[in-house]
């Protein structure tokens, strides 16, 4: 039998809801069973991407899961229901290339803005960006699609040769004018 939760965990109560375990929510969110055990029990904190994380996969309204009181409830207002997480599902299942390309544009307008800003912010954000694709690749399973997707590239390509920088960059990268050897000499 299943010992009494210590800490009344809005988490554990849309858990219930959807009729999931905390192994199955775990792996759905993107984060281990242990980090979500302990977030539900109070002894790790909900931190803001894991509560995006949880919006985007249940639709639940996020400010329920930062209070400890009262029903919970949808995004749009509503008390959440199992009902409405089947509705959340289905409407938010779909994917397709084209939508894909299309966030990754949002990508291209970060990194231009950034080279805008400096050369310097530019790789301080392509770090980031590194690291969380890096993440969301182990994270979410992804280890095989991609390197199935990167195989097929012309020549193929190894991820790990997708996250680190590319001799190319450099030739293309401004270079500063060396001083002649007859200004070193006068110098």
């Amino acid at each position: 039998m299943p010992r009494p939760a210590r800490v009344k965990s809005p988490i554990r109560d849309l858990r219930a809801i959807i009729g999931k375990t905390q192994r199955e929510f775990a792996l759905a969110i993107g984060i281990s069973p242990i980090a979500l055990n302990r977030i539900e029990n109070g002894t790790l904190a909900l931190s803001g991407r894991i509560l995006r994380k949880i919006q985007v996969e249940t639709g639940i309204d996020p400010r329920n899961l930062l209070k400890r009181k009262g029903k919970l409830r949808a995004i749009e207002g509503q008390e959440y229901t199992a009902g409405f997480y089947e509705y959340w599902k289905d409407v938010h299942s779909w994917q397709s290339e084209e939508i894909a390309r299309a966030l990754a544009s949002r990508v291209e307008i970060l990194l231009l803005a950034a080279v805008d800003a400096s050369k310097k912010r530019m790789w301080n954000v392509m770090g980031e960006i590194y690291e969380t694709l890096d993440r969301c690749r182990t994270d979410f399973n992804l280890e095989r699609p991609m390197d199935a997707i990167l195989a097929k590239q012309k020549p193929p390509i190894k991820w790990d040769n997708v996250i680190k920088p590319s001799r190319q960059w450099e030739t293309t990268a401004p270079r500063k004018p060396r001083p002649s050897s007859q200004q070193h000499r006068k110098a």
